[in-house]
């Protein structure tokens, strides 16, 4: 049973997608529109022909009838049985004429061209009666049952007839006329059936034609443009489809080419780039490598040097020689700790960063950033404005790393402040979501001058700086994303405000979903 159910659902399943498909939705228009086209006019015809076949037929038992009461119409007046009865039989005789017969309301046959069947009751009579036995019908009727007319024509009390019967107008018997079908009318019959088979027939080989036609025409090359979107879905882009022609399909499958072309094409340069940036980024693995290794190895003679030079420096100022050797010095020592400086820099960006981390308060990690650079700050008499959050602000992170991050900031926004009213402001804002906390957004933001427009996709860029006077290395801001990066946080630049310069740092929080 249980498979019964399954097949059958299976079939209904298949069905329904069947009845969905295009061709069944043309081939049902199809039909109907040939039912339409072909059946209206065809019935409208036959309609009509039998309305007219039907007042013809009636005209001529009407006729007929005429002519078998005239033919006993001087029986009946002078009351004369035998005349009637020869009458009705000399009229039987003509063709299609099957049965004459005058009998009473009550049934009762007084004249018949079946002799047998005189002074019989019509209604038990096995051929076929027309007159209901039970509603005695006394109106003029007319009768078809197969190929056979009747009509029942009522005889009543004429003025002649009042010398025999009395109550003139009353019903005193019935005519029964029953004509046979004339060739004529046998071959309208069969001609109509003939037509309607035809229509049908013509109906069915237009159905068949137009079927044949639309999948000749239209399905074939459907699918052939089905099985190429079907081959592209697999990746093949060497795939074409081949339809000749000018029609729209042909038109569709010549687009398809063309797109297919067009992705080859889109393919085989993502494909050129990909291998240029993986050999590209092969060249700046090996030139980090060797960076790393150069930067190691200049930073012993630049320590060597700074040491030396400083030496240098404390017994010119304790010789009190000239000021220009002093000045010489200090240029020495100055860009000395610039290359020491660069090379620190190169050094721990080719170190990797820990991947371990603990919980770390912002709040702590931010003011202590602050203290470290607080003679630098008072030097430069710039502000440094930070609200703490009211509880402690915990991510997962390296203290040592993130306040380097704040710390790269400071420095630069104090580097970049041109007059005694610089300003820096750091927040701390909870992003909660679903009444979940989920992260933390610092922003820091300074009143200096701001990074021009033509900068703004540079500045995280390795030794990029837009410091003027070889101030900067250009690694601060690259090395502070990476950092934010590895805590799994984001920091870019906003474009919220018109002076100075935004960073938006989010980093999740201890307690964050996940």
């Amino acid at each position: 049973m249980i498979e019964l159910v399954a097949i059958l659902k299976n079939f209904l399943r298949k069905s329904s997608q069947r009845f969905q498909t295009l061709k069944f939705r043309l081939m049902l228009l199809i039909s109907i529109t040939l039912l339409l086209v072909v059946g209206v006019p065809l019935g409208f015809l036959i309609h009509q022909l039998d309305e007219n076949y039907r007042t013809f037929s009636t005209n001529m038992m009407e006729t007929t009838s005429q002519l078998v009461y005239q033919s006993t119409y001087e029986g009946m007046v002078t009351n004369n049985p035998e005349m009637i009865q020869k009458a009705l039989e000399t009229m039987s005789k003509e063709p299609n004429i099957e049965l004459l017969r005058i009998y009473r309301p009550s049934g009762e046959i007084l004249f018949s061209s079946r002799k047998a069947e005189i002074n019989s009751n019509i209604f038990d009579q096995k051929d076929e009666v027309f007159l209901d036995p039970n509603s005695r019908k006394t109106q003029e009727t007319f009768v078809r049952i197969k190929n056979t007319y009747a009509h029942l024509h009522p005889i009543y009390v004429q003025e002649e007839c009042l010398t025999c019967h009395q109550n003139k107008g009353s019903l005193i018997a019935v005519m029964d006329v029953q004509v046979g079908l004339t060739q004529q009318e046998n071959l309208y019959s069969s001609a109509k059936q003939l037509t309607i088979i035809g229509a049908l027939v013509i109906v069915l080989i237009l159905w068949i034609i137009l079927n044949f036609l639309y999948h000749g025409q239209i399905e074939s090359r459907l699918r052939v443009i089905i099985n190429g979107f079907n081959e592209l879905s697999r990746g093949n882009l060497d795939t074409r489809i081949d339809m000749p022609g000018r029609h729209e399909l042909a038109m569709l499958a010549q687009e398809f080419n063309e797109t297919v072309s067009k992705l080859k094409t889109a393919k085989e340069n993502e494909d050129q780039l990909v291998q240029e940036n993986l050999e590209r980024a092969d060249r700046l693995v090996t030139l980090g490598e060797v960076a790393a290794e150069i930067a190691h190895e200049v930073n012993n003679p630049a320590s060597i040097l700074l040491v030396r030079a400083e030496y240098i420096k404390g017994e010119l100022i304790d010789e009190k020689s000239p000021a220009k050797y002093l000045d010489d010095i200090n240029i020495i020592i100055q860009q000395t700790k610039k290359i020491a400086e660069i090379t620190r820099n190169i050094l721990h960006y080719a170190r990797k960063l820990p991947q371990t981390f603990a919980d770390t308060d912002l709040n702590e990690v931010i003011q202590q950033s602050i203290d470290i650079l607080r003679p630098r700050i008072s030097k430069k008499e710039a502000v440094v404005k930070f609200w703490k959050d009211k509880n402690p602000v915990i991510v997962k992170g390296n203290p040592t790393q993130l306040e380097q991050v704040f710390c790269n900031l400071i420095n630069n926004s104090v580097d970049l402040f041109a007059n005694e009213d610089g300003e820096i402001s750091i927040t701390i804002e909870p992003k909660v979501k679903d009444q979940v906390l989920e992260k933390y957004q610092i922003t820091y933001h300074d009143n200096g001058p701001g990074v021009p427009i033509g900068y703004r996709d540079k500045i995280f860029s390795p030794f990029f700086t837009t410091k003027k006077d070889g101030r900067g290395t250009g690694l601060g801001l690259f090395i502070s994303r990476n950092i934010i990066t590895n805590h799994n946080g984001t920091m870019y630049l906003s474009n919220e405000h018109n002076s100075g310069a935004t960073f938006i740092i989010e980093l999740e929080a201890r307690n964050a979903r996940g």
